[in-house]
C-alpha cells in the first residue's frame, strides 16, 4: 500500500515583491530538493478559498471540509488544540500576549517572549482575575499565543468584535447560511479598542462585557507581573495587554478522516488550530519538542521522526510553520532564507530516506502571505504531486508562476483530497 506525506509550507507563497527584482520568494530561495518534487511529479495552482483564508479556514479546507458548513470560528479549534476545556455554550476565543502603552498598542505578537514567561503570566491571570457573573479558562499555548473560554450560567454568544485591530470578523453568506469568518485588516487602528456586540441580543452585550472585564483586569495583573518588571528592565517591551479574536461557542462537526479515507493519518503540527483541526478530524497528534532558536536542528528532527512513524502510519499531514511568520512583517529576506532552510534540513534528508516507489508526496501552502501587504491573500498556492504513476509534466520548480504551467492546471482547496484519493488508489 502506497504511504502519504502531505506536506503544507505555512504562508510560503507569496506576491511578486519589489525588493526580490519582483519575483517571489519562493522563485529566488535556492531549494533544489523542493525544484527537484516539482519535476518529478504533478503541479498545478490551488485556489485555497475565494477570500483571503486564515490558517485555520484554510487548512480545513485543504483536509476537504467545506469551510462554509463546517466552520464555528478559531476559539474553539485553538482550545482543542491547545488542551483548553471547552463545551458548546462556552466561548472559546484565540488570544495573543500584546503590548500596549498610553492606550496604543505597540506589539500584536511578543515574538521574543518565551513560552516559560507566558505561563507564568497564565498562572498569575488564572489565580488573581475574577469576574463578575462568569467563570473563565486562560491557557498560553505556545509562546505568545493563548486561548480563553468563557463559561457562564447566562447565555454566551460569539457574535462580539475581536479586540485584536489586525482582524475583523466578516459575515459571509453561503447556501448553508451565513458564516462568520476572520479578514485580516490593512492599516489597522493602534488604539485599544473594547470588545462590541455585533448583534442587538442581550447574550452578546453580556458576553463582550464580560470579555472586556477580563481584559482590563488582566492588564492589571500582567503590569505589575515580575515578568515583565524584568522585561522593562532588560529594554524589552511589556506583555500587558491580551488582544482577543475569532470567538466560537460549538465545535465544527467534521467527517472522521481516517473512517472517509480509509487511511490511518498521524499528523505533526506546532501550532494549536492545526492540532485541533487534526484531533477533531480523527486524525492521531503526534507529540513534537518545541521549537528552539536552532531552526535547522528543529527542521532535522523534524525530518527523523516523520522517517520513524511513516512504518505507523498510511498517511501524515505536515504543517511547517516558518516563512509565513516572516512575510507577517514585511522581511522578504527572512522568508527566502526559511524556505531555504526548509529545503536543506527537513526536506533533504527526508528524501534521502523516503522510498518514493512506494510514497505520494503533496507539497502545497495553506494560503499566500504577501510580504508587501504583510497579510495573507486569496492569490493561488503551488501545488506539486509527485510519487509512483505520478506522470512529470516538465515543471521547472516549486514556485507560483513556474507551477501554473503544469498539468494539474487550476483546482480549489475542496478538491485537493479527493484527487489525492484517487491518485492513492491507481
Amino acid at each position: 500500500m502506497k504511504k502519504l506525506l502531505f506536506i503544507v509550507l505555512d504562508g510560503a507563497a507569496d506576491t511578486p515583491v519589489k525588493g526580490l527584482g519582483y519575483k517571489t520568494p519562493l522563485e529566488v530561495a535556492k531549494k533544489p530538493q523542493m525544484n527537484n518534487l516539482s519535476r518529478m511529479g504533478a503541479n498545478g495552482l490551488m485556489q485555497v478559498l475565494p477570500i483571503p483564508p486564515e490558517s485555520d479556514e484554510a487548512v480545513l479546507s485543504l483536509l476537504g471540509y467545506d469551510v462554509f458548513e463546517v466552520y464555528t470560528g478559531r476559539g474553539p479549534l485553538e482550545a482543542i488544540g491547545g488542551g483548553a476545556e471547552f463545551e458548546d455554550g462556552d466561548i472559546a476565543i484565540r488570544c495573543n500576549f500584546g503590548s500596549i502603552v498610553d492606550g496604543e498598542i505597540k506589539n500584536v505578537r511578543m515574538d521574543d517572549i518565551s513560552t516559560e514567561e507566558s505561563r507564568k503570566l497564565e498562572q498569575a491571570i488564572n489565580e488573581f482575575v475574577q469576574l463578575t457573573n462568569a467563570d473563565f479558562i486562560f491557557k498560553s499555548t505556545m509562546k505568545y499565543r493563548g486561548v480563553l473560554v468563557l463559561k457562564s450560567k447566562q447565555k454566551l454568544s460569539p457574535k462580539i468584535t475581536n479586540v485584536h485591530p489586525g482582524y475583523a470578523l466578516k459575515s459571509v453568506s453561503s447556501i448553508y447560511g451565513d458564516v462568520q469568518l476572520s479578514t485580516a485588516i490593512t492599516n489597522p487602528d493602534m488604539k485599544l479598542q473594547k470588545s462590541k456586540p455585533l448583534e442587538r441580543t442581550k447574550e452578546a452585550v453580556f458576553t463582550s462585557e464580560i470579555l472586556n472585564e477580563f481584559i482590563k483586569r488582566s492588564a492589571e495583573v500582567l503590569n505589575n507581573h515580575p515578568v515583565n518588571i524584568e522585561r522593562k528592565a532588560q529594554g524589552k517591551a511589556p506583555a500587558n495587554v491580551i488582544l482577543t479574536r475569532d470567538a466560537g461557542d460549538r465545535l465544527p462537526k467534521l467527517f472522521n478522516i481516517q473512517k472517509t479515507y480509509g487511511l490511518k493519518w498521524g499528523c505533526f503540527a506546532e501550532m494549536p488550530v492545526e492540532k485541533g483541526i487534526a484531533e477533531l478530524s480523527g486524525m492521531e497528534v503526534i507529540p513534537m519538542p518545541e521549537r528552539s532558536a536552532d531552526l535547522q536542528k528543529d527542521y532535522w528532527i523534524w525530518a527523523q521522526t516523520v522517517i520513524k512513524n511513516t512504518q505507523f502510519y498510511d498517511a501524515l499531514y505536515i504543517h511547517i510553520k516558518g516563512p509565513d511568520v516572516f512575510a507577517h512583517v514585511g522581511d522578504y529576506q527572512g522568508k527566502v532564507k526559511s524556505i531555504e532552510d526548509i529545503d536543506k534540513y527537513f526536506f533533504e534528508p527526508l528524501l534521502k530516506r523516503i522510498d518514493m516507489q512506494n510514497t505520494m508526496i503533496v507539497m502545497t501552502c495553506d494560503h499566500t502571505t504577501s510580504c508587501e501587504s504583510k497579510a495573507h491573500t486569496e492569490n493561488p498556492v503551488p501545488l506539486t504531486v509527485a510519487g509512483p504513476d505520478v506522470f512529470p509534466d516538465n515543471v521547472s520548480g516549486f514556485w507560483e508562476t513556474a507551477c501554473a504551467n503544469g498539468a494539474i492546471k487550476l483546482i480549489r482547496g475542496i478538491e485537493l483530497m479527493p484527487m489525492i484519493m484517487r491518485m492513492m488508489k491507481r
